[in-house]
């Protein structure tokens, strides 16, 4: 779009109006960023790609490198397994040596000891056979003892029995005779009482027959009246209703018209006071408006050298994503070269391995014949040999590299945060733009949150990472 205007009014551009220009030039701004957005989001397709095919390398080359350690070390722990067998075989046999003299041993004292306990089960039936004849004897004497003192408790208390009932005997003579008494005072008690009762009753009865007949004719009469008194209250209170009703109509109607009198007081005194507070808030705001408008320019022109100042650093910031992506496949290289290495020692050390496993299974009278035939692949492989000396070379380098690896994967992630916080800093959205001076505000620098570590020599910066992270 913004070619064909520039095709169609490229001569004319005298009779251009400046809404025209400014319309022209906000949408040649906008087919720029455009094109700008387009190559961001091919080089973050770029990035990405890369960024896949690296995990997969990666995730390839250390399966292979945990498969070789994996068959290494099963190969060793294979043989320190077979020597332990032997050793633990020669341990087990000294043991059941051990152990059948112990048995031997044990067997002898138990002889010993039935033998014992034999004489002891004699001395001891020796003994309880005495303990139960004085056991008898003792038994009879308390049995005789027992029977005694029955007999003297007995008497005592046929004795005690005797005097008791002769004692309840003369209890309940007189017991008896005291009722006797009580049942005489009572029948008399009770027909003297409902002698009175019977003339009380005859006497409320007369009474009450005279005052039922006397409240039944009051009784009539307070039922007209009654009657009577409703009838009027009704009207009262009709006639009540009605003035009232009328009463709060006028209530109403009067204190609407002082309300209205007020109202209209104070709308009159409103109106004179806004009037002088207009004529005095235009004149005070007269140069307000002078120093808001001033100070809207000076703005202005702050936010277009800040947004002129964003654009500067992002291309900058963008340069150094380049340069970061162009580090990380150089280190990339060096691992992988590195890598290379390692798998080459792996495959030296396991040949050193098979070599010293043959030369630890053969018996010592076969050496003189092997001699010749060992003679050949050392003459062929001279490399082998020097690395018999050391086996144990290819682990300490490779637990080097894990080392190396962890640093470099810390160092990463650490450059990552930086990175992060980098770039939250350089870039304003718009949550920051809708904030008060959103474009002075300052942001705190980077801090890294590990210490340094002396140790380190490389620094493998991975920016595919960094992208990733910062574009979601």
């Amino acid at each position: 779009m913004p070619k064909k205007s520039k095709k169609g009014g490229g001569g004319k551009d005298g009779g251009r109006t400046e809404g025209e220009r400014l319309l022209f030039q906000q949408q040649r701004a906008q087919a720029e960023e455009e094109m700008a957005k387009k190559k961001e989001e091919m080089l973050t397709l770029f990035l990405k790609d890369k960024l896949q095919k690296e995990e997969r390398n990666t995730a390839v080359n250390l399966l292979k490198l945990n498969d070789g350690w994996r068959s290494i070390l099963r190969q060793t722990r294979s043989n320190e397994l077979r020597k332990d067998i032997v050793v633990m075989q020669q341990s087990f046999e000294r043991q059941l040596d051990a152990l059948d003299n112990i048995t031997k041993n044990l067997l002898r004292d138990l002889q010993e000891s039935e033998r014992q306990s034999a004489q002891v089960h004699r001395a001891h039936l020796q003994r309880v056979e005495s303990l139960w004849a004085q056991q008898d004897k003792r038994l009879m004497f308390l049995h005789q003892r027992w029977e005694g003192g029955l007999q003297q408790l007995s008497s005592t208390y046929n004795s005690d029995k005797k005097q008791m009932l002769e004692h309840f005997r003369k209890l309940r003579a007189e017991v008896e005779d005291a009722e006797f008494t009580l049942r005489k005072q009572h029948e008399e008690t009770t027909s003297e009482l409902h002698k009175v009762y019977g003339a009380s009753i005859s006497a409320y009865n007369d009474t009450s027959t005279e005052k039922i007949a006397i409240l039944r004719n009051s009784k009539m009469r307070l039922d007209e009246e009654t009657l009577k008194q409703r009838r009027a209250e009704e009207c009262c209170r009709k006639d009540t209703m009605t003035v009232e009703h009328l009463q709060y109509i006028n209530r109403g109607f009067v204190q609407s018209t002082e309300t209205s009198v007020k109202d209209e007081k104070m709308l009159k005194d409103s109106v004179v006071r806004l009037k002088e507070k207009l004529s005095s808030s235009k004149k005070e705001h007269k140069g307000v408006e002078l120093d808001l408008l001033a100070a809207a320019d000076q703005v202005k022109h702050s936010t277009h050298q800040l947004r002129d100042q964003l654009k500067h650093s992002q291309k900058v910031a963008r340069k150094q994503l380049t340069d970061l992506t162009v580090q990380s496949d150089n280190a990339a290289k060096k691992l992988r070269a590195v890598i290379a290495k390692g798998e080459k020692v792996l495959r030296v050390a396991e040949m050193c391995r098979r070599l010293e496993s043959k030369v630890l299974l053969t018996p010592p009278s076969d050496k003189p014949r092997q001699e010749p035939d060992s003679e050949g692949p050392a003459e062929v492989s001279p490399e082998p040999r020097h690395v018999t000396r050391c086996p144990t070379s290819a682990v300490l380098q490779r637990e080097a590299l894990k080392r190396h690896k962890d640093d470099l994967s810390a160092e990463n992630q650490q450059l990552r945060l930086l990175l992060r916080q980098h770039l939250d800093g350089m870039t304003v959205s718009e949550q920051h733009m809708d904030q008060r001076h959103a474009l002075l505000t300052v942001y705190p620098a980077p801090t890294a949150t590990a210490p340094p570590d002396t140790r380190r020599c490389h620094t493998v910066i991975e920016a595919v990472h960094a992208v990733k992270h910062s574009l979601r």
